[in-house]
């Protein structure tokens, strides 16, 4: 029974993660396509908010976690320990990364007194290192719950979390890409 508790924990924080990445990368997205400074305001104040809850579910993956650990299932498993690692390293990349840029966006939102944003602000949401960031971490909450899931190998977890960090980098490299092509197209209608 204690053990059946403890792994609804270990989950209900997954489940908390993938809810604040989630909305955070909607969030971010919302930024990137508004069109009006008080979108990108209320955007960003929100994935701003959103950085108490990631912690929150790291210290509700981590507990019960390291519980089970201990009584069931031992180091000897590379999906286990490099899930921990990737935790870890997410859990430092949103404050050192993620949130100073975000309050950045935030604030340069807040400051901003025309209803169009301006160049600057623009350039702060298509932060590449910021969207580098949070698709690396988007897909490295997949690739933990597919080696969690699916109880890889060493070799096995570590192509999955190469993998997923490439696919972070690709999927950030596109999307601005897009967005950079339909700021150009729209900058050359209007002139």
């Amino acid at each position: 029974m204690l053990y059946n508790v403890i792994l609804f924990l270990h989950i209900l924080g997954a489940v908390l993660m993938f809810v604040a990445v989630g909305i955070t990368l909607l969030a971010m997205l919302s930024m990137l396509f508004s069109t009006k400074t008080e979108g990108i305001r209320n955007w960003s104040a929100l994935a701003v908010k959103l950085d108490g809850l990631l912690p929150f579910s790291v210290i509700l993956i981590l507990f019960p976690g390291l519980y089970l650990v201990f009584s069931t299932w031992g180091w000897g498993n590379s999906w286990i320990n490099l899930s921990l690692t990737a935790i870890i390293i997410m859990t430092f990349m949103g404050p050192i990364i993620n949130l100073r840029r975000l309050k950045s966006i935030l604030n340069a939102a807040n400051a901003e007194t025309n209803n169009v944003p301006s160049v600057l602000l623009l350039e702060k949401v298509r932060n590449g290192v910021l969207w580098n960031s949070v698709l690396i971490m988007t897909m490295m909450t997949f690739a933990i719950l597919f080696v969690m899931t699916v109880k890889l190998s060493m070799i096995g977890s570590l192509v999955t979390f190469v993998l997923a960090i490439i696919l972070g980098l690709i999927a950030s490299k596109i999307l601005l890409g897009r967005v950079s092509k339909q700021s150009t197209l729209s900058t050359k209608i209007g002139m």
